[in-house]
């Protein structure tokens, strides 16, 4: 077959169809009359917009006297490994594209369009028929998915991949039974809807991947197909779990999901796998909210905005973790987000950092939380409530209280608020809630109970006063005279730590009597003798004269 008289290559990002059009237009042939070139050429065209076999791109390319790479560039075979996986699809072979179907998210029939792309270019991008494609980042707008007028996808003929309209922009979608007929919508005043800076900031990192860079997830530079990876299988599990009852409050868009899943859920449910939402403002924010997840700067963050999706899933034989699995695939990625989203301490620091339904819940002020609730609240109100020493559980039910103010969104930044180093208050958090017996509930129950009879003071400002008495030993010796004779004057580090663990209700290791080294375990021991040789008397003579002049 001769070559046309004018050559013409493909705009950079030009689909193969828009191209052919434009060439066919270029050589005075209607897009029918370049049909019948190619198959008087005996060349087939399926599988044209997605992985036509190599003859056929040979045969365009000399067709067009372009590059065989140039045509293969246009179709969507150049995003085979990173945005699509296309292993086993056969031109020859019509019943192929069912195994690359399977895999989801494969573009089928239609594509979706920028209407001010359109009018500035006149052509049709091959990155609009990705699923994982929703906005122009050049406009600013959500892309349009079907024509106002047919309603029906753009390019929605699946008998021909050219338009009989050509260039034409104008819709070009078949009416009625026979081929004579065509929309006229036009194209390019088709009003689009406006990206939020979310969509474009997903859209920003999906253009980038697409074009073969790396995008960073959880802080680290991933590969593109591995993060359009993570990005499609983690949209798929958060459109699942929209589903689930109670899921309205975590994002605008899973209200908006609703007629679509009722119109697709069958006896399996939408399979979100297969195919997203085809509205693409939908699909746009869902697709956003994971993108969201997988650019936080590191782990728990992630597993944070994660958690409460997953506390959606709902009760099954295989649990949670199993039925997480079945609605997505888990990816390396996936798998590490889970588990961290599913740890037990994670769930309950989002139950304490979500306000109750009903506004039963008071503003805590954080200066009368203690660092340690005492001895006898934690025997009245927390024994029990997990499987750890009394120390670590009075220490985290002090953590736990200090989550429940507003401010507070992270262990470490709950130690901060209670005088104590922020690595303390995730090491308790870590020991203590994956030992956890209780539901989350009734541990922000027992807590509440617990604090309510601790002796109401400002602690910080009396942890602030054993700064001042820790170079001090008059006090001790005329404690010591009175209520202890024979008591060594060097004792005042333990009776300066017994006042801070017992009026203070603060920390053994945090006492400034250590001068800010960590106690040995000999150091606790004889803290732990002095404390225990004490009587009634002497207890409350020490405690008293925290208040007397030093």
């Amino acid at each position: 077959m001769s070559a046309l008289p004018v050559s013409l290559a493909p705009r950079h990002g030009e689909s193969i169809e828009s191209w052919l059009e434009h060439l066919a237009g270029a050589n005075g042939l209607s897009s029918a009359q370049l049909l019948t070139h190619l198959r008087a050429a005996g060349v087939g065209t399926r599988y044209l917009t997605l992985a036509p076999s190599p003859r056929t791109i040979h045969t365009l390319a000399a067709l067009a006297r372009v590059t065989d790479h140039a045509v293969q560039g246009a179709t969507l075979a150049a995003f085979d490994g990173t945005a699509l996986d296309l292993t086993g699809l056969d031109p020859d072979d019509r019943h192929s594209y069912r195994q690359v179907a399977a895999r989801g998210w494969t573009p089928a029939h239609g594509t979706q369009i920028c209407s001010a792309c359109l009018a500035e270019t006149g052509t049709w991008q091959s990155t609009w028929r990705l699923l994982l494609v929703t906005a122009c980042t050049r406009h600013q707008n959500l892309l349009v998915a079907a024509c106002p007028s047919c309603r029906r996808p753009f390019r929605d003929q699946r008998h021909s991949h050219l338009r009989r309209v050509g260039t034409a922009l104008v819709c070009g979608n078949p009416i009625g039974a026979g081929p004579t007929r065509q929309c006229q919508h036009d194209l390019t005043t088709i009003t689009a809807a406006p990206a939020g800076p979310d969509v474009i900031a997903l859209q920003t990192r999906v253009d980038a991947a697409l074009a073969g860079h790396a995008v960073q997830v959880l802080e680290e530079p991933a590969e593109p197909a591995a993060y359009l990876a993570d990005l499609r299988h983690l949209t798929t599990l958060l459109l699942h779990l929209a589903s689930q009852p109670a899921a309205a409050h975590l994002a605008p868009w899973v209200s908006d999901l609703a007629e679509t899943t009722a119109s697709r859920t069958s006896t399996r449910g939408p399979r979100w796998g297969l195919r997203p939402p085809e509205h693409p403002g939908v699909r746009a924010a869902a697709l956003a909210t994971a993108d969201t997840i997988l650019s936080a700067d590191d782990v728990d963050t992630a597993a944070a905005a994660l958690t409460p999706w997953t506390e959606l899933t709902p009760t099954t034989n295989d649990g949670p973790l199993g039925w997480l699995a079945d609605h997505t695939v888990m990816t390396t990625t996936l798998t590490r987000l889970v588990t961290a989203a599913r740890a037990p301490h994670r769930r309950l620091s989002h139950h304490l950092d979500t306000p109750r339904p009903d506004g039963g819940r008071m503003p805590i002020n954080l200066v009368v939380i203690p660092q340690v609730i005492p001895h006898a609240q934690y025997v009245k109100h927390l024994a029990g409530a997990f499987d750890s020493s009394e120390a670590t559980v009075r220490q985290f039910a002090a953590l736990s209280l200090a989550r429940l103010h507003p401010d507070i969104k992270s262990w470490s930044a709950a130690a901060e608020a209670l005088n104590m180093p922020a690595p303390m208050g995730v090491r308790c958090a870590r020991a203590c809630s994956a030992s956890m017996l209780i539901p989350a509930g009734e541990w922000e129950d027992r807590i509440w109970a617990a604090i309510h009879e601790v002796r109401r003071r400002d602690y910080r400002a009396t942890e602030a006063k054993f700064e001042h008495r820790r170079l001090m030993s008059r006090w001790f010796q005329e404690w010591a005279r009175q209520y202890r004779p024979g008591t060594h004057y060097t004792s005042v580090t333990y009776g300066l730590t017994w006042q801070w663990v017992h009026v203070a209700h603060a920390h053994l290791d945090l006492s400034p009597a250590w001068g800010g080294i960590t106690p040995t375990a000999k150091d606790r021991a004889m803290y732990r003798k002095f404390d225990s040789s004490l009587n009634e008397e002497q207890q409350f003579e020490l405690a008293y004269a925290l208040h007397k002049r030093a």
